[in-house]
């Protein structure tokens, strides 16, 4: 009995200090967003608007529209916009939001995927090849990850007026965790009718199948690397297996898994250290795979997966 009381009393001592630290989180997490809320840059109050919206969705949206009135040329906070509106059902104002992403970013083929998504649900076939085709003749299809990470990172690293450390996070690598949380949570829009409206099976339908090779192409050049796996993995299905086209593809998404997970390997002695380097390729690119590239260059790794390497996840591959 003493003992199971004691593991009883341990169990909710160790209840209450996560409970603890959670109303601390938040606590911190309010006051970095009052701090930056009242920098009153376009730049601060976009981090100010990503980092409080799970608890404050209208709030956080009321702020992300008067960063878009402070710096309406700038197509990432434009898309940060889109996205925070279309996560919440209550806002109103979805439409008019995604036409004057349309006007700041009119070759991002993403500013399409709305039209898309709403041609594929109603099943007019004509409507959705005409998306796709519109999405294939962008010029880049881009979710600006790189710039937004560092836009949140920067944010979180200036020094509160009130106390003189970093708004948010004490630690670069800290900040950047916290960023890449933030923003993966809205960045990305659904992507279903992408890969549906491009499975093989949908090549019947006039002129499908030149329009879907034409969004891949944009996918496979895009800023992010999930949207250019994405496109190999779409790919690859359309071949059958054993063909040349197919083992290129595969050998491409071998060489997508081996840059991802090589890259972020966790040395727990050089952490910080390779956190400031990551943020500092994201300054000089906007690719992520750039960023991926550069770490392996950083760490002395090989660019091209080593002939015997597999991919833990994925051992049947």
């Amino acid at each position: 009995m003493r003992i199971y009381l004691i593991l009883l009393l341990a169990s909710l001592a160790g209840c209450a200090d996560e409970a603890r630290k959670a109303r601390e989180a938040d606590e911190q997490r309010e006051i970095a967003v009052a701090e930056l809320t009242a920098r009153g840059t376009a730049q601060s109050l976009a981090a100010a608007s990503l980092l409080g919206r799970f608890k404050h969705a209208r709030r956080s949206q009321e702020l992300i529209d008067r960063a878009v009135a402070i710096a309406p040329d700038q197509p990432a906070l434009a898309y940060v916009q889109w996205r925070e509106c279309a996560a919440v059902p209550t806002c109103a104002n979805e439409g008019e939001i995604r036409t004057r992403l349309q006007a700041v970013a009119p070759d991002n083929g993403l500013v399409w995927l709305p039209e898309l998504s709403a041609a594929w649900e109603r099943a007019d076939a004509p409507a959705v090849t005409g998306a796709v085709a519109k999405i294939g003749a962008s010029r880049h299809i881009s979710i600006y990850w790189n710039s937004l990470i560092v836009m949140l990172v920067d944010a979180f690293g200036e020094k509160s007026a009130s106390t003189g450390r970093p708004v948010f996070a004490q630690s670069v690598t800290d900040r950047m965790v916290d960023a890449i949380g933030i923003l993966a949570a809205v960045s990305t829009p659904p992507l279903q009718a992408i890969a549906k409206s491009c499975h093989a099976d949908q090549f019947d339908q006039p002129g499908r199948r030149e329009a879907c090779e034409a969004m891949m192409a944009r996918l496979a050049d895009s800023d992010n690397f999930l949207l250019q796996r994405l496109a190999v993995s779409i790919q690859q299905r359309w071949w059958p297996e054993g063909s040349l086209e197919r083992g290129q593809l595969r050998a491409r998404r071998r060489q997508f898994d081996y840059v991802m997970l090589a890259s972020s390997r966790i040395r727990v002695l050089h952490v910080d250290r390779d956190s400031a380097r990551r943020l500092e390729a994201m300054r000089q690119s906007n690719d992520e795979l750039d960023v991926m590239l550069a770490m392996l260059a950083f760490h002395h790794e090989p660019l091209e997966p080593p002939a015997n390497w597999r991919n833990p996840y994925a051992p049947g591959e």
